[in-house]
């Protein structure tokens, strides 16, 4: 059974997604890859490109590689996340991203090995039974949705309290009103 891959790579130097996306397809010319550099990008891409692993570079121009992982844990939580990063040099940062939901980071500088490095993770995800495939889609259906009836409820209390303020106002005129007669 043919599994179609879906890859985010969140990067923001043009040569190095070039490089990446390269090493990928290495692997298989069909692999579909869609970059994005920044949070907001990321999570429309999450949402519609429904990637089954995310690569991220550590240090991007308007966040953190930290921050990438939060924003991919919440909204893709069955997604194989690595880090491709020429920053993790530091073992005890290293430590810490793996300790926050990474599954794992290679350094750039290993960029020309990438492909036998990404291998096995794109493997497990053409392996997956057809029900894990399932149950992963429910879950990202099930995310998108939760995430929605979040948004929905902050809508209605913001116009809540608008209200809440105009009645208050009515109030108060009317007790003007009440007052001058």
């Amino acid at each position: 059974m043919s599994t179609e891959v879906h890859i985010l790579l969140v990067e923001d130097t043009d040569s190095d997604a070039a490089l990446i996306t390269r090493q990928i397809h290495k692997l298989d010319k069909t692999y579909k890859v869609q970059v994005v550099d920044n949070l907001a990008d990321l999570e429309v891409a999450i949402k519609t490109f429904n990637p089954q692993l995310i690569i991220s570079d550590y240090n991007l121009p308007t966040c953190s590689g930290m921050e990438v992982l939060e924003v991919a844990r919440s909204k893709s939580p069955t997604a194989i996340f690595l880090f491709v990063t020429g920053t993790l040099q530091d073992e005890e940062l290293a430590a810490e991203t793996i300790l926050n939901g990474a599954d794992g980071f290679i350094l750039k500088r290993h960029i020309g090995v990438l492909a036998s490095k990404l291998a096995p993770h794109i493997d497990k995800i053409k392996n997956r039974p057809v029900i894990v495939q399932n149950t992963r889609n429910r879950i990202k259906q099930s995310t998108d949705l939760v995430n929605d009836i979040k948004e929905y409820m902050e809508d209605i209390n913001r116009e809540n309290i608008s209200h809440q303020d105009r009645i208050a106002k009515i109030r108060e005129h009317l007790d003007k009103i009440k007052n001058s007669l």
